[in-house]
């Protein structure tokens, strides 16, 4: 699905039918190993409607709303179609605040999130509401607030069985960037160890991808990262994508420490329209610090349209 807010807030949902064909803003709807549902679910997932976000009817599969690309996204999922009917009202307060998100409204966003927290809704509502705030902190910096978040979601997504294993898997992804974003190296690299028990669905696989680029490029140390012909792969998967700007630009970093140039400026040159969304200052200071550095050293020409469209994001036009 995509959720959107246009001009006069008007939200429109549409469902992404495959990873590669999904743009900025736009709902991928996720098995429980982490692959991508195909137009038979969407179908019945355009059946229910409003009501559901990111439900399957009859298939027990998770649901993940990726809105924005990972580092910056809001993934959001798991929610059965029984939770979401019987609170109808808070499902399609939280379809804007997806909206929002997806639109790169992250503020807006939070204040309904911060207002849907003050509501009794029960006991399965509260671990999503955990994670999108938790995503949302991390857009605005907040590194200690969002972990904060994520760890209080896993809690209880551990918890809830089957249902919210989809989802659990994506908040650990996050945690693991998210901590390496913040340069607690240790800690990422011990939790990281849980992923390996992770399945191996094709945004799952991207996400394990990215994962290990953060704990990389924070280390320093791209010999950490797998073999020149397995980054290859992770950079043709990102590449088919119109999204996934961080892992892009991590690309080039790793590219460009194993010697490759020319690789590391084609990813730089592929990296303008996939950071459009995301919020790189506030979410990977190091990695909007090394890209900086890279572009105000005026090493290529072919680098000045991500200069001039970063600063145009930057600073809101």
């Amino acid at each position: 699905m995509t959720a959107s807010a246009e001009p006069q807030d008007k939200l429109v949902w549409r469902v992404s039918s495959s990873l590669d064909s999904a743009k900025p803003g736009e709902v991928l709807l996720l098995d429980d190993q982490g692959r991508v549902l195909g137009p038979r679910a969407m179908r019945r997932a355009s059946l229910v409607g409003w009501g559901v976000v990111g439900s399957v009817v009859g298939v027990g599969a998770g649901a993940v709303g990726v809105l924005v690309s990972p580092i910056a996204a809001i993934v959001v999922g798991a929610m059965t179609m029984g939770f979401l009917l019987w609170q109808l009202r808070h499902g399609r307060e939280f379809q804007r605040a997806l909206a929002l998100a997806s639109a790169g409204r992250r503020d807006e966003a939070f204040a309904i999130v911060t207002e849907l927290e003050r509501r009794q809704l029960g006991n399965q509502f509260p671990p999503f509401i955990d994670y999108l705030a938790g995503k949302l902190e991390w857009q605005r910096g907040h590194f200690e607030a969002a972990l904060a978040r994520y760890e209080r979601a896993l809690g209880a997504l551990g918890r809830m069985r089957g249902r919210g294993r989809g989802m659990y898997w994506i908040c650990t992804f996050d945690r693991v960037q998210l901590m390496a974003a913040m340069g607690n190296l240790a800690a990422a690299r011990a939790a990281r160890a849980e992923l390996e028990d992770a399945p191996r669905g094709d945004y799952f696989a991207m996400e394990l991808a990215l994962t290990d680029l953060m704990i990389a490029f924070h280390a320093q140390d791209a010999t950490l990262l797998p073999g020149d012909d397995e980054l290859y792969e992770w950079a043709k998967a990102a590449l088919r994508t119109s999204r996934f700007g961080a892992s892009v630009v991590l690309l080039a970093w790793a590219f460009g420490e194993r010697g490759d140039t020319d690789m590391a400026q084609h990813m730089l040159r592929e990296a303008p329209s996939r950071l459009e969304t995301e919020f790189l200052p506030e979410t990977a200071p190091a990695l909007h610090a090394w890209l900086g550095e890279r572009l105000d050293g005026g090493a290529a020409a072919e680098v000045d349209e991500l200069a001039a469209r970063i600063d145009a994001v930057e600073s809101g036009e």
